[in-house]
């Protein structure tokens, strides 16, 4: 992912409480219930250890994978006890508030140890948050988890790293195939991997056997767990294919090898004979290989060999070739991201309703890398823009205004415009009164109903309703309601009674049958 990427900012799950995911602003902490990191990558974490950021004073946890948690623990111990790891592939109950609680589940996202898809079940509905992903496998809807497809997804928030037709490139395996032919084919020569801290284990595993020896890493740049587990699951792995060692150690004789991993900024055509310093080589120049999914772009525009200057990526991030006494430095297409292809696969398969990019790159490449541009005929909403609208809330309770939460409409016939969400605040659990607009729910969304203005009739009719009211108080005036008398009615067949009953009563006249004896 980018340098320059931008974790999303809070999603609201509920009508009282919000969920991030890879975000750690200070000032977005507001009404967020819980934190979730998909893995531990340095551009995930950025924040993460500020002072400013404390999830004791926010009274929120982080959740993460068992691994991701030793990373963050052994990175900041002070978390240890604000940090909380989930077991994959089974739904996990976390409540947020005393009304809402969401059903989380954690599926392997195989981007690097420890990384892993959210999938949040709650009150809004169904999201899925890919974090960083490259899941080669999930090209058809029967490949997909059962916690995707058992109901219709709302919102997916997905990796857009490599979100634009141009960024095509192999398959890791295919990648593999060709680091592990350069690394066969020079066994003389000094060679360099240059692989981020965390990730491509497959990749140094596969060199590792091809080549019949250990590669070495840098004991501080990796666990050895994320290699035990995230592999095998057991810890034969570690001694058959790796060497541990700090950067300030000396191999032992009978421990050489010929392939070294370093971190990939480190990579140079000026540092390739210190990088290589201690390994087992013939007289024949280094060789670096870096690893990167941006090498296949760089082919397709036509950039020739040698060291290029900075691009509108990082210059470790293109493709160099330096040949001389130095060394030289291969690029190859080796991604832990997915690319358009898989992207637009992932996609087609889930069927969400809508989507979104999960990060944000440089301004320029924004708008080409949104999902939302590029996978819009296979969302079932085809609803693109991250509408207020696209969070349905309770509109039987009361809510918080300071989330997306829905279309505010006026309803007034003069005041049209939409009104400015951040700019109404509203305490739950009562809706305030205030004496310009009052916030009332209705079935269709929220609106403001201004006060209708009294008119002079309205005003003295209210007056004069007080008065009377007042003087019934203070004289003990009562109206009483009148009694209707009922009436006995005649039997026709009476030979006694009188056709005209007005008549005799006018005149007093009171049949026999009622007169007393």
């Amino acid at each position: 992912m980018s340098a320059l990427g931008l974790r999303s900012n809070a999603i609201p799950v509920s009508s009282d409480a919000s969920i991030a995911i890879d975000f750690w602003a200070p000032s977005a902490s507001r009404n967020i219930r819980a934190y979730f990191l998909t893995h531990a990558h340095a551009d995930h974490v950025v924040g993460l250890g500020a002072r400013r950021w404390s999830p004791e004073t926010l009274g929120a946890r982080i959740y993460c994978d068992e691994i991701t948690r030793e990373i963050l623990v052994s990175k900041w111990p002070t978390l240890g006890r604000h940090v909380k790891a989930l077991e994959r592939n089974r739904g996990h109950g976390v409540r947020l508030t005393r009304e809402t609680t969401i059903e989380v589940t954690l599926i392997d996202a195989g981007h690097c140890p420890g990384s892993v898809v959210v999938c949040v079940e709650g009150p809004n509905g169904r999201l899925v948050h890919t974090g960083d992903f490259r899941r080669e496998d999930w090209i058809a809807r029967e490949a997909l988890p059962r916690a995707m497809t058992r109901a219709p997804v709302d919102y997916l928030f997905l990796d857009n790293t490599y979100c634009h037709p141009k960024h095509a490139f192999p398959g890791r395996a295919e990648a593999t195939e060709d680091i592990v032919r350069f690394c066969v084919s020079n066994p003389g020569r000094a060679i360099v991997l240059g692989i981020d801290s965390l990730g491509k284990e497959d990749l140094v595993i596969a060199v590792s056997e091809a080549i019949g020896a250990p590669v070495e890493i840098p004991d501080e740049r990796f666990l050895p767990s994320s290699y035990t587990r995230f592999l095998t699951g057991h810890r034969a792995c570690e001694r058959e294919h790796f060497i541990r060692r700090s950067m300030n150690e000396s191999l032992d004789v009978t421990r050489r090898t010929h392939v070294r991993c370093v971190p990939k900024q480190h990579v140079r055509p000026s540092t390739l004979r210190a990088l290589v310093k201690g390994l087992r080589h013939d007289d024949a120049p280094p060789l670096a290989i870096l690893p990167t999914g941006w090498s296949a772009i760089e082919r397709q525009r036509g950039e020739g060999a040698g060291v290029s200057g900075p691009s509108e990526h990082d210059p470790i991030d293109s493709v160099v070739e330096f040949d001389d006494e130095a060394g030289r430095i291969v690029a190859v297409p080796y991604s832990l991201h997915a690319p358009y292809d898989e992207l637009e696969a992932f996609v087609r398969a889930l069927r969400p309703a809508c989507v979104f990019g999960n990060t944000r790159v440089d301004a320029d490449a924004e708008a080409s890398r949104d999902p939302a541009v590029w996978f819009e005929s296979l969302c079932s909403q085809k609803d693109t823009q991250l509408k207020l609208a696209a969070y349905q809330e309770d509109l039987e309770r009361a809510m918080h205004l300071d989330e997306p939460i829905g279309d505010v409409v006026i309803e007034d016939a003069v005041l049209k415009s939409r009104v400015n969400i951040d700019d109404v605040t509203v305490i739950a659990p009562h809706v305030p009164e205030k004496p310009a607009v009052r916030l009332v729910a209705a079935e269709c969304g929220m609106y403001f109903e201004p006060p209708r203005k009294m008119t002079w009739r309205d005003r003295e009719a209210a007056r004069a309703a007080e008065f009377f009211a007042s003087a019934q108080r203070v004289l003990g005036i009562i109206t009483p309601t009148m009694k209707t008398s009922k009436r006995k009615l005649v039997a026709a067949n009476d030979e006694n009674a009188v056709n005209d009953w007005k008549t005799m009563k006018k005149r007093g006249f009171v049949p026999p049958f009622m007169q007393q004896n």
